[in-house]
């Protein structure tokens, strides 16, 4: 047994040593060039809020651990993890000698430093609300990094894979200041060699990489273009090699073309309008007559083309469907929303409200916006949209509840697990709740959730929850984006997660 333990072993060093010079040997070729909808404000994975900014965390940066296009949890800088018996340890052993792009150890004191600094209240992350069970990071010499846990919480690999947590070069970050937003020290294959806000930027190879996911393309530059035609024409001029959220009209012409044309990957994007749960939106008669308001079958066939399907639950399919509730699609019925108002004391012409849309960030964004203010008018409410630019929207739809001005703003949401999508939405007083949102029982079960660990217990918990959410309607529940991005012919090997986010590990150039 020991020798063929042996046989095996061998066996699988000499294959290792194969690959790695293969690895060696490919040297990056060709240059993918991408026009993007959205300008990213930062790459720091501790305020990063877009697809394209988690593609670009994803390839500069590395986590312990990392999702698959599948949202399949994969080892990344960790080699092994255990719980303590109590459960208020998690320890992961890392990889060691890596290091940041610019010769910086990337040991478990980084590791250790990083973390603790996006749990740092003075950092102001926000996914401080999000992380906070993590409680204290500790390095234990090179090769070893220990997670004294605030809570006890069974979805630890999920939170550790996301990009948030990719792990971010502290001292580098102390040097540089606001500029490692734009140009961050990762120890990932690729770095960025230029950033021009309201432009683009470009990727290179990080000749330090030592990792399992080598970079194969020479570059790739990233070009902002937020109005659909003018992207769109880039692609049917061979300009660029992908283009994103395609909208409807679009796509004959783009499937038409002879080297490029629409992919459909699966999406767990759900769009909604999240409410300021103050003023009129803090009555649930009027969250529901806004609900019923909405004529979601004719939005996603008349605007969106087919690229969505209206929503019948807060989460997305995709996110983990083991857990995940649906329920009846909400009914289009606008005289049942003027008796809500009228119960609620709201005569016709009484009760303005005013709604923050961007333009560019999903499809058929800005049009969408324009088509719910006729629907709130059609039930006597005064609507104001207001359609602003991505930076703008961010801001807006970023602020604590009581600094708003607004009523409500559309955001998506597509993150992988159901703690992870729950939680950060309407647990109380964390980052994303960006409603006001509370609700003790909800507290309560999410908690429950977290320490929860086996399967059945977990789907009557979680199932609970998304009860409780969408009775209380604290969103204007809409639709599941489906993904539609234009890609050249000659591009091979990209992937896409549900999320959006462009993974760039295989991708060769015909």
């Amino acid at each position: 047994m020991r020798n063929l333990r042996r046989s095996c072993y061998v066996a699988a060093l000499s294959a290792g040593v194969s690959i790695m010079a293969l690895q060696v040997q490919a040297q990056p070729a060709g240059t993918l060039r991408i026009a993007v909808g959205a300008d990213p404000a930062t790459f720091d994975p501790a305020f990063n809020d877009l697809p394209v900014g988690n593609a670009v965390d994803l390839a500069v940066m590395e986590g312990l651990f990392r999702l698959d296009p599948q949202n399949n949890v994969q080892k990344n800088l960790a080699t092994d993890y255990a719980f303590s018996p109590d459960g208020k340890v998690f320890t992961v052993k890392i990889r060691t000698g890596r290091k940041f792009s610019n010769g910086d150890p990337l040991n478990a004191e980084a590791v250790a430093a990083s973390f603790n600094r996006m749990l740092d209240e003075k950092t102001g992350s926000i996914y401080r609300g999000l992380y906070a069970s993590l409680g204290t990071i500790k390095a234990v010499g090179e090769d070893t990094v220990e997670f004294h846990l605030a809570e006890p919480n069974g979805h630890i690999l999920m939170l550790l894979s996301n990009t948030a947590a990719s792990i971010v070069n502290v001292k580098a970050l102390q040097a540089m200041g606001a500029e490692y937003g734009r140009k961050p020290v990762g120890s990932g294959p690729y770095m960025v060699e230029k950033f021009i806000g309201g432009e683009g930027f470009r990727l290179v190879p990080n000749p330090s990489y030592s990792g399992d996911y080598p970079a194969t393309l020479k570059a790739i530059d990233f070009t902002v273009v937020p109005e659909d035609g003018s992207r769109m024409a880039l692609l049917e001029t061979g300009s660029v090699d992908v283009v994103e959220r395609v909208p409807p009209e679009s796509m004959p012409a783009i499937n038409a073309l002879k080297d490029a044309k629409v992919i459909n990957p699966p999406s767990m994007f759900s769009i909604n309008m999240e409410m300021v749960l103050r003023g009129p939106l803090a009555d649930p008669r009027v969250r529901k007559a806004l609900n019923l308001a909405i004529d979601r079958e004719g939005i996603t066939k008349g605007i969106l083309g087919g690229l969505g399907t209206p929503s019948v639950g807060m989460v997305g399919p995709g996110t983990q469907d083991e857990l995940r509730k649906t329920f009846p699609p909400i009914a289009f019925d606008p005289e049942g929303a003027k008796k809500l108002l009228a119960e609620a004391g709201y005569k016709p012409g009484q009760l303005t409200l005013s709604f923050t849309c961007p333009t560019g960030r999903y499809i058929k964004d800005s049009q969408v916006c324009q088509a719910l203010a006729g629907s709130f008018e059609d039930i006597g409410i005064k609507a104001t949209p207001i359609v602003v630019d991505r930076g703008t929207w961010t801001k807006v739809v970023g602020m604590e509840p009581a600094q708003r001005t607004d009523n409500m703003g559309m955001v998506g949401r597509a993150t992988a697990g159901m703690d992870y999508t729950l939680y950060r939405l309407f647990f109380t007083g964390v980052g994303a709740n960006r409603t006001g949102y509370t609700n003790p029982r909800v507290d309560a079960l999410l908690k429950e959730g977290r320490m929860a660990t086996d399967p059945a217990k977990q789907k009557e918990i979680y199932g609970e929850i998304q009860n409780i959410v969408w009775s209380d309607q604290p969103f204007l529940f809409l639709w599941y984006q489906t993904q539609a991005l234009g890609v050249a012919n000659r591009v091979q090997g990209l992937a896409i997660q549900p999320n959006e986010t462009l993974v760039f590990d295989k991708v060769t150039l015909k």
